[in-house]
C-alpha cells in the first residue's frame, strides 16, 4: 500500500513557542501582513467550488474566475506551497524563518473524504525530532442550509467495525454528525476521523504538515490508505466545538488554539505568530502604525507587538495560535 508522504519539517523548524522566532524576524517586516495568492497555494480539487474567486477581486480574480478552488494556503511555509507576502516576496524570506503553522480557506461544493491526520511522530531522518502531526481548528464562515461535517466515532463503534464500514461505504454513519451553521468552531485533535460536507466555507488552521490517511472516498479514484488510517485513529478522540453565544470563548489543543472575539474593542500583545480569521462583519486590525480593514472570510497573520481589534456588532474574530 502506499501512503502519503508525510511533510517533513526543515532541520531548526521553530515552534511557536520557540524564543528565537521574535529575535530572528528582519526589523523591518510589518506587524501585520495580508496574504497574496501564488500559482503553488491555490488548490484546484473535484470537490471545490467557487465561492473563494468571489472573495477576491482584480486580477486575483481572474487567477482563479470559472476554477473549482477547494484551498487557497494563505499563511504557507510549507516547501512547494509557499504563499506570498509584501509585494510577491515569499512568506518564509518576509518571516527570516518558517512559520509555525499552516493556514487556508477551504470551499467544498461536494463532500471530503473520511480521512485521519498523524499525531507528532519521530523522524527517521533526523533522531530524536519529530515530524509535525496535523491538529487542526475550523472557523465556519458560510455553509448551505443542511450542511453537515462529521468529527469523531459514535459510541460503541470500534475499529474493526471502521474497517469494516470504510469497506462497504457506510462509514459516514460511524461517525457523530454536527450540524454546520456559520460561526461553528471546531477544533480536531490528531486521530480524529472526520469528513466536511458539502457547501462549507470555512477557515483552517493546523500544524505545518499536509499528510492526511483516507478512509473512504466518494468515487474520485484517489488512493486510500486504510491500513494507515485505521492504524492512527483513535476511536476515542473527538473534537471541541464552540457556537456564537457559548460562554466560553477559547478552545485549546494538545497544539493548536483558537480565542474568539465578540462585538467591541480588544487589545492583545502578540509574542508569537497570530492568525486572525474575519469570521463575521467587518472588523479592523491595528498593530504598529499599520491599519488594516479585517472582512468577512479575509485573513491577516499578526506577528509582533501590541494588537487592538475593534469587532463590530454582530461581529466575530477568531484569533489562531499553534504551539509545540
Amino acid at each position: 500500500m502506499t501512503l502519503l508522504p508525510p511533510t517533513a519539517a526543515p532541520p531548526g523548524y521553530p515552534t511557536a513557542r520557540d524564543p528565537r522566532y521574535p529575535a530572528r524576524m528582519p526589523a523591518a517586516v510589518p506587524a501585520l501582513l495580508s496574504p497574496e495568492l501564488a500559482p503553488e497555494t491555490i488548490q484546484e480539487t473535484r470537490w471545490g467550488g467557487h465561492r473563494l474567486a468571489r472573495l477576491l477581486e482584480g486580477r486575483a480574480h481572474a487567477q482563479l474566475g470559472g476554477r473549482s478552488i477547494g484551498e487557497l494556503w494563505q499563511f504557507s511555509t510549507l516547501p512547494g506551497h509557499e504563499s506570498l507576502a509584501l509585494g510577491g516576496r515569499r512568506l518564509g524570506d518576509v518571516l527570516g524563518g518558517p512559520l509555525p503553522f499552516l493556514a487556508k480557506l477551504i470551499d467544498t461544493a461536494l463532500p471530503l473524504s473520511v480521512q485521519v491526520h498523524p499525531d507528532d511522530r519521530p523522524d527517521p531522518a533526523r533522531p530524536g525530532a519529530l515530524l509535525p502531526g496535523k491538529e487542526e481548528a475550523w472557523i465556519v464562515l458560510d455553509a448551505d442550509p443542511g450542511a453537515r461535517l462529521w468529527a469523531g466515532v459514535r459510541p460503541g463503534v470500534s475499529r474493526d467495525d471502521l474497517a469494516r464500514a470504510a469497506e462497504d461505504g457506510d462509514i459516514v454513519a460511524c461517525l457523530e454528525e454536527h450540524v454546520v451553521t456559520p460561526g461553528l468552531v471546531v477544533l480536531v485533535p490528531a486521530g480524529t476521523v472526520h469528513a466536511i460536507g458539502a457547501g462549507i466555507l470555512l477557515a483552517e488552521i493546523q500544524q505545518p504538515s499536509d499528510c492526511t490517511y483516507r478512509l473512504y472516498d466518494y468515487g474520485s479514484g484517489r488512493p486510500l490508505h486504510v491500513e494507515a488510517a485505521l492504524a492512527t485513529l483513535d476511536v476515542a478522540a473527538r473534537p471541541q466545538l464552540w457556537r456564537p453565544g457559548d460562554a466560553t470563548p477559547h478552545l485549546r489543543g494538545a497544539h493548536v488554539e483558537l480565542e474568539l472575539l465578540g462585538p467591541g474593542d480588544h487589545a492583545r500583545e502578540i509574542g508569537e505568530p497570530t492568525l486572525i480569521v474575519g469570521a463575521r462583519g467587518t472588523a479592523t486590525a491595528r498593530a504598529d502604525d499599520r491599519k488594516e480593514v479585517l472582512r468577512e472570510a479575509h485573513l491577516l497573520l499578526a506577528v509582533r507587538g501590541p494588537l487592538a481589534l475593534h469587532v463590530p456588532d454582530d461581529g466575530l474574530v477568531a484569533l489562531g495560535r499553534v504551539h509545540a
